[in-house]
């Protein structure tokens, strides 16, 4: 199996997002997957993550671009548009398994978008 990619995660995170389809996504996160955000001391767990993703309304996020995919991380950025609010960039870093076929741990930093 290949290793995945930042594009990897965050399409099938976009997915499940966008389109209500979870299934791509799950199984790319660990059982002990957690997701923090880097301004906020919030903790979401795997169970969290996939309930907000099929919860969230009004939210889309897209133009994904990778600025690395190495052996234990990916990095990258995604714009999200929400309706009542600007547009925003989100900076993101995953911490993926040895293995290198699932995220452990999601991080992120979301801030307005440039103009």
């Amino acid at each position: 199996m290949k290793r995945l990619t930042f594009i990897d995660i965050i399409s099938a995170w976009g997915n499940a997002v966008n389109n209500k389809d979870k299934t791509e996504f799950e199984g790319m996160l660990s059982e002990d997957f957690i997701w923090k955000g880097v301004a906020l001391e919030e903790v979401v767990t795997r169970a969290e993550t996939l309930e907000w993703v099929m919860a969230v309304t009004d939210f889309r996020i897209g133009d994904y671009k990778s600025l690395h995919d190495g052996e234990d991380v990916l990095v990258g950025t995604h714009t999200v548009t929400e309706a009542g609010h600007d547009k925003t960039i989100v900076l993101c870093v995953a911490n993926i398994s040895e293995d290198g076929n699932q995220v452990k741990m999601w991080r992120h930093l979301r801030a307005k978008y440039p103009e």
